[in-house]
């Protein structure tokens, strides 16, 4: 099982990799918000652009991919742990990294980064931390979403029970089925964000992301169930691999189309054209470059060896700790002049490397790799 299933393993240490490259990338230029940045993005250049595309396009997929990855493996643990172990199990898995945090990485960084010269750690913590003023879920918004998704996965098999025992065979979906699949997501995801705008949403959670989290959280369910993963067509995903690549560029010009040179710029929600382009293009990207990577990955890294054992043991450890390392290496070279692209790459690759020795490291103290 764990053979057939390796690339997996494979595809979820890429995409911690990717996280770090994608959280580096705001540091130095790319829209969003993050730690601790070391550029004036007032002033709009060729770097700033071409990061923000590349943190746009990851943005498409790649949480969704964690989501999909995580809930492949529900439905096999809830059977074979039993609905009361199989919660336990995700409380501690997820429940003890979101507190650790929560309280401790997510404000000490925080802290670091912004406020160290301004106010002691404990005055720090009193005003914001224990007065609840500021949350610090940071990345682990996706374990406090994990959480939630479980207790609804839980709540689904108490409620149909005694109609799972009947498995009906679903196809893997056809090119119009994923086609009108993307629109609807994408309609869904345009209409959450006139209330939650990209980058909003209680408790860290932004909601206008999520219509895709959820689609993808219930496709690795059904995967799971109907063994989708070993029957991808390829010519389905070699089409939607295009679609996918031409669908790219449609961003960055409709944003110029409509006024984005100017400054007028205004994609992340609300009823405007330019919210309306980003929230239909993302699906149709997300899809075409999810099906690649699955196909790519099962085809080319369906192996164990010793390292790639190693980074997938280390690569959760590494999903939480990687926030107070990327500032680090930010402040290290603040001072140092260089161009903003050749600190992205320095501080990526530095970043990743730290994060899994450091990682590793914390595995070996005593009880840790039962949480981690």
């Amino acid at each position: 099982m764990y053979q057939r299933l390796a690339y997996l393993d494979s595809l979820r240490v890429f995409l911690t990799i990717l996280l770090i490259v994608f959280h580096t990338s705001i540091a130095y230029g790319a829209a969003g918000s993050w730690i601790l940045e070391d550029v004036d993005k007032s002033q709009v250049n060729v770097t700033m652009v071409l990061l923000t595309i590349f943190t746009a396009v990851c943005q498409s997929f790649f949480m969704g991919l964690f989501f999909f990855i995580s809930s492949f493996f529900i439905p096999t643990s809830y059977e074979r742990k039993g609905s009361i172990r199989f919660l336990r199990d995700r409380l501690v898995r997820l429940g003890i990294p979101l507190l650790f945090y929560y309280f401790v990485i997510g404000p000490m960084t925080v802290w670091f980064a912004k406020f160290r010269n301004k106010q002691t750690i404990i005055q720090f913590y009193n005003d914001n931390v224990w007065s609840f003023r500021e949350t610090f879920f940071g990345p682990t918004w996706f374990l406090e979403a994990s959480i939630y998704f479980a207790l609804l996965y839980m709540l689904f098999r108490f409620v149909t029970k005694n109609r799972l025992e009947q498995k009906k065979s679903i196809p893997f979906p056809s090119g119009k089925t994923l086609f009108i699949v993307a629109a609807v997501v994408g309609f869904t995801a345009f209409l959450v964000r006139m209330v939650y705008p990209t980058g909003e949403g209680p408790l860290e959670l932004q909601l206008g992301y999520f219509p895709s989290y959820i689609l993808l959280f219930i496709a690795g369910i059904i995967a799971q169930r109907q063994a989708w993963l070993d029957k991808i067509p390829e010519k389905l995903q070699q089409t939607w691999k295009w679609i996918a690549i031409c669908m790219i560029p449609i961003m960055p010009l409709g944003l110029i189309l409509t006024g984005g040179l100017d400054g007028h710029i205004n994609f992340e929600g609300g009823l405007n054209l330019q919210a309306f382009i980003y929230a239909m293009w993302e699906p149709f990207v997300c899809l075409g470059i999810i099906l690649s990577l699955l196909s790519w990955f099962q085809k080319r890294l369906n192996t164990i060896s010793v390292f790639s054992k190693w980074l997938s043991e280390n690569a959760y450890t590494v999903y939480l700790i990687h926030p107070p390392i990327i500032v680090a290496w930010t402040l290290a070279l603040r001072g140092i002049d260089l161009p903003a692209i050749i600190k992205w790459i320095l501080v990526s690759a530095l970043s990743v490397v730290i994060c899994f020795v450091v990682a590793r490291m914390i595995r070996m103290l005593p009880y840790a790799k039962r949480v981690l």
